[in-house]
């Protein structure tokens, strides 16, 4: 996609405009920093962020969606872009424009992500290594109203909330030594 000057070639920009859908499909060997690093930074982004998810792909340098995510974060597109290309876009472009939005009488379909800030490696298909400075973690995910991912129990309550703790009949207290 880049020319011998590291340029994206014209007819790419070209594609674009005649309305050629372009998607990331980051999987074991479709996603090189040396490509994606130059596009973003020329204003050639993707219109979608996916992932082509397999055993292969998920245990080498894609890992996950949020992995994905949090690579176009660390090459500098915003973060209302990276939603944005991995949630409304795709589905608009499957022609399934009911997902990918919360709007009325939408699935309530949620992934709840943090954004973590510290000290993260990212590698692409090609063994190539992007350190970053924030990545995204999915916290929990709803499909159609329930919860069927929680990381950290966000929607659980404290155990010891409204817990008496009683001795267990027949127990010894703890021996002090």
């Amino acid at each position: 996609m880049l020319d011998a000057n590291g340029k994206v070639r014209p007819y790419l920009f070209e594609a674009k405009k005649r309305g050629v859908i372009f998607d990331v499909g980051h999987g074991g060997g479709s996603f090189d920093f040396r490509q994606a690093f130059p596009a973003v930074h020329q204003g050639y982004l993707p219109d979608s962020i996916s992932t082509d998810l397999h055993v292969t792909s998920m245990n080498a340098g894609m890992k996950d969606m949020t992995n994905v995510m949090s690579k176009f974060l660390n090459l500098d597109m915003s973060l209302v872009e990276v939603v944005r290309r991995s949630t409304i876009n795709p589905a608009r472009e499957i022609h399934h424009e009911e997902l990918g939005h919360l709007s009325v009488g939408a699935d309530a379909d949620i992934a709840l992500l943090s954004l973590e800030k510290g000290n993260f490696g990212f590698v692409d298909s090609l063994g190539g290594k992007l350190m970053g400075g924030q990545k995204l973690v999915c916290q929990m995910t709803v499909r159609d109203g329930e919860i069927v991912w929680d990381l950290n129990g966000l929607s659980k309550e404290d155990w010891r909330k409204n817990t008496v703790i009683r001795p267990i009949a027949g127990s010894q207290p703890p021996v002090k030594r």
